[in-house]
């Protein structure tokens, strides 16, 4: 007897995440370090508000968590202006996408986003049987607002908006998304992804939670975030957002029980306190974001101007973008090949501390002038 998956599952390839540090070991072997630049993770750990608290509840963890996790949403509500009925959480924000998608959308529904992008919207989207509609980015690589308006049918149950976008590193400004989100009709819910948030200090840049949800009142946008990546807590995965409390229950009706863990949650209230460090670390990585693509350009490559904590490479043409990967991984350093994101032509280089984005630089200018001098 076989087992065959859905037909929804049906040729659907499985994320794959970036290559770990641990495989390109087992692969190369030596003991020289590995820099991991592909994964789009903070290069410090957690805050030390949070590696006190995960140490102080170790002994604890014979019993579970509180389950709908009250005290972490209620400072998460404090801290946003929200209620905390609005709050939703989750095993990172990945988990949220996916509940999302088993909460509200049926077979043959049609969510709407920007392309390249995220993958893990097509794949939520594609799980349920409903249709993920992609829309080409526009020539300056952001999300075209006003043609994924045009591609809102009365078929289009939710728009995803990346803001900024993984992997271009671009974002709409507040105008833009404003208006998109008031021209949408009525039924279609607008999530915004901020990942990447607290990296971004353009002055137009929106804060979604504050300006659309909270101070806004609108009721047709859901906000996420992720405590992944400038927290430090990518390994415990902590997503979170805000956004209309019928759509929080939704989630809340199909996630799994304790779908964050108890270390998760300690870890995210005592980070919530230290927002001095975060500061330092908005500023180290503009600095190192400055000079990553600096030395790019030096060796004839042209960089996506970016927000984020990575930067976005297109490559010219007849240079693979895989062989690229694979040469600097040879040499120890791990960045992003992009053809799962839509992009089959570019790399992304997350921005390390000062020795990563030293140890990327050397790399890159050992590789990359004799492919482009082939081509």
């Amino acid at each position: 007897m076989t087992f065959e998956a859905k037909p929804a599952l049906q040729g659907l390839r499985p994320y794959e995440p970036g290559l770990s540090a641990e495989a390109l070991r087992r692969r190369i072997g030596g003991d020289a370090p590995i820099v991991k630049l592909g994964s789009n993770e903070g290069p410090w750990g957690p805050l030390p508000g949070a590696v006190a608290a995960i140490t102080a509840h170790v002994a604890g963890l014979n019993r579970y968590p509180d389950g709908a996790f009250h005290e972490l949403r209620g400072r998460l509500a404090d801290i946003t202006g929200a209620r905390p009925e609005q709050v939703v959480l989750g095993n990172g924000a990945d988990s949220i996408l996916i509940n999302l998608s088993l909460a509200l959308l049926r077979p043959g529904d049609e969510v709407v986003f920007g392309w390249p992008s995220f993958i893990t919207y097509a794949l939520s989207v594609r799980k349920v049987d409903a249709v993920p509609v992609q829309v080409p980015l526009d020539a300056d690589h952001r999300y075209d607002l006003d043609a994924m308006r045009a591609a809102v049918t009365d078929r289009t149950r939710m728009v995803y908006v990346c803001n900024p976008n993984n992997p271009t590193g671009t974002y709409v400004d507040r105008d833009r998304l404003t208006r998109f989100v008031d021209s949408l009709p009525e039924g279609v819910l607008c999530v915004v992804d901020e990942a990447y948030h607290e990296y971004v200090t353009a002055p137009d840049y929106p804060d979604g939670i504050g300006e659309l949800v909270v101070a806004g009142g609108r009721s047709n946008v859901l906000v996420l975030r992720t405590m992944s990546k400038i927290y430090g807590l990518a390994g415990l995965r902590v997503g979170w957002g805000v956004g209309p409390a019928e759509v929080v229950r939704a989630i809340d009706t199909v996630r799994g029980p304790f779908e964050m863990n108890a270390l998760a949650n300690v870890a995210a209230l005592a980070s919530l306190d230290e927002r001095e460090l975060l500061a330092e670390r908005v500023e180290a990585t503009e600095t190192g974001r400055a000079s990553l693509a600096e030395a790019l350009h030096e060796v004839g490559l042209a960089p996506i101007p970016g927000v984020a904590n990575f930067l976005c490479v297109p490559l010219p043409g007849g240079v693979d973008a895989a062989e690229v990967a694979r040469q600097l991984e040879e040499r120890g350093v791990i960045i992003r090949p992009l053809a799962m994101f839509g992009m089959p032509d570019g790399i992304r280089i997350t921005v390390g501390d000062p020795d990563d984005v030293a140890a990327v630089v050397g790399a890159i200018r050992a590789v990359v002038p004799r492919m482009l001098a082939a081509h």
